[in-house]
């Protein structure tokens, strides 16, 4: 059983369009057990009955509306999608406000895509997902005895993003988790509950990554990068590190919004993904991928975008790593390739723009040429970077870096040295540079000497030479429109002449 009466605003909303005289009005949700117990209570409160229709019933559709409703009544059609294609059902929803045919119809369903004569007629409701209030009231209806040692708001957290259906099943395979574990032996039986307890929040958090694989547009990326394992981009870094205390309520009681995220610009495989990455580890928040081509990949983009933001607001405060966001978004010499990404786009500029969630946006783009000028502007972003080509100092750090993650110390090799002449390397192709000079030294059954370091950079053609005339023009809209993410940028003699 779920607890009622929790979701307010969407009971309000209900009301605020029945009394505005909407006799239409959609529900688009997944969550039909919960809308249908919150359509029942909004109504009741204003003395209107609700009956339901679905697609089991004995009577079409069609001859439901023809037959109309009794005063003080509330049609709720289920399912509907199949049935609005039909020109005589989208006739007769037109007439349902309309003298002596007058009555209330509500239609609820995973999607309602209204055709183009009934959208202006048709009041939209979104059913939010379960607030923490209401995840926490749903862990109450646990035993006491088996959710001892268990933090009620950890929990609440970890199920954010899940719909009621899915957190009740969390929760109980959390259950489940300590049922099926034994005690560790010698261990107190304050030590066992705390062991249980971290077991069941691993089990809902492994529930909420499986519930978001299945909205394909999100995925809970679970890679923990360390600032430190940045290689480069002093200013970005800075930056990053002075918006950590932003999410406290000393910084809203100082009069700071909270930050709002970062656009990185620049050349392919020079740390904008790394550093989206890493920005979720600084500000110690989950980090959320939003995938544009799982979006139109939908049968209905909007409703697919929608949703998935919907998931995101509901966890926050995350990071939302958006990648390469001009793939999906971005328009062509000929504009935005069709009605679909238009609203798709419209659809997440708003969001961007009216998000009052503390969701940090942290989106990258290779092709800024095809980015829109309404995607870059303020108060959408709190800031736009260029990751340029890395600096001697900086290509210097990504090799010792990657050194270091390889199981190697550094410190024979005279990385400054090597690094010098590579101005024309990416972070990406100094970590191949790498990683080809061990699998050299691997084949000879020895130890990194830099000669293999030397050798495997001879070997590998860079980008910016092979796409010269793309990446010239590349670093010099960023010299132009976006702030530097390293302070010691060396120019590039090869661009600049």
């Amino acid at each position: 059983m779920h607890p009622t009466g929790v979701t307010h605003d969407f009971g309000a909303d209900l009301q605020r369009a029945l009394r505005a005289g909407f006799t239409l009005i959609t529900v688009a949700t997944g969550e039909e057990g919960r809308a249908r117990q919150l359509v029942d209570v909004a109504c009741e409160a204003l003395g209107l009955r609700t009956t339901y229709w679905a697609t089991t019933s004995d009577v079409s559709m069609r001859a439901t509306l023809e037959a109309g409703s009794a005063e003080q009544e509330v049609m709720v059609f289920l399912d509907p999608a199949p049935y609005l294609a039909d020109p005589h059902v989208v006739r007769l929803l037109r007439e349902i406000g309309l003298g002596a045919r007058r009555a209330i119809v509500v239609l609820l369903g995973s999607v309602i895509e209204l055709p183009p004569d009934l959208e202006r007629e048709a009041a939209a409701i979104e059913l939010p997902l379960p607030t923490r209030d209401e995840l926490s009231a749903l862990l109450m209806l646990v035993p006491e005895e088996e959710r001892r040692g268990w933090d009620t708001g950890a929990f609440a957290r970890a199920a954010a993003g899940l719909t009621m259906s899915e957190a009740a099943r969390a929760f109980a395979l959390a259950r489940a988790e300590i049922d099926a574990g034994d005690a560790p032996a010698g261990v107190a039986s304050d030590g066992v509950r705390s062991c249980d307890a971290a077991r069941a929040l691993k089990r809902v958090i492994a529930q909420k990554r499986r519930a978001l694989k299945k909205s394909a547009t999100l995925e809970l990326v679970d890679d923990d990068v360390p600032l430190a394992d940045v290689g480069g981009l002093d200013v970005l870094k800075a930056w990053l590190s002075s918006r950590v205390r932003a999410y406290g309520e000393d910084a809203r009681a100082y009069g700071l919004p909270e930050p709002r995220g970062m656009l990185l610009c620049g050349v392919q495989g020079c740390g904008k993904s790394h550093a989206s990455k890493a920005a979720a580890s600084v500000l110690g928040l989950p980090l959320v991928r939003l995938d544009f081509a799982a979006v139109f990949a939908n049968a209905s983009p909007e409703q697919a975008l929608r949703e998935g933001l919907r998931a995101v607001t509901a966890i926050a405060p995350v990071v939302l790593w958006v990648d390469e966001i001009e793939k999906g978004l971005g328009a062509t010499g000929g504009g935005m390739a069709d009605a679909r990404q238009v609203r798709v786009f419209g659809a997440f500029l708003t969001w961007l723009q009216e998000r009052t969630a503390p969701v940090f946006v942290a989106a990258t783009a290779n092709e800024v040429e095809h980015l829109p000028p309404e995607l870059a502007r303020r108060g959408r972003f709190d800031e736009v970077f260029f990751v340029d080509l890395p600096s001697p100092q900086e290509r210097e750090d990504v090799l010792a870096l990657t050194l270091r993650r390889r199981g190697r110390r550094p410190d024979g090799l005279n990385l400054a040295a090597i690094a010098k002449p590579l101005d024309h390397f990416s972070g990406a192709e100094l970590e191949q540079v790498i990683a080809s000079a061990l699998f050299r030294a691997f084949a000879q059954r020895r130890e990194l000497l830099e000669e293999d370091l030397r050798a495997a950079a001879r070997e590998i053609v860079p980008l910016a030479t092979l796409y010269e005339e793309k990446i010239q023009a590349l670093r010099a809209w960023g010299r132009v429109r976006a702030r530097k993410a390293s302070a010691d940028r060396r120019v590039l003699d090869l661009f600049e002449s």
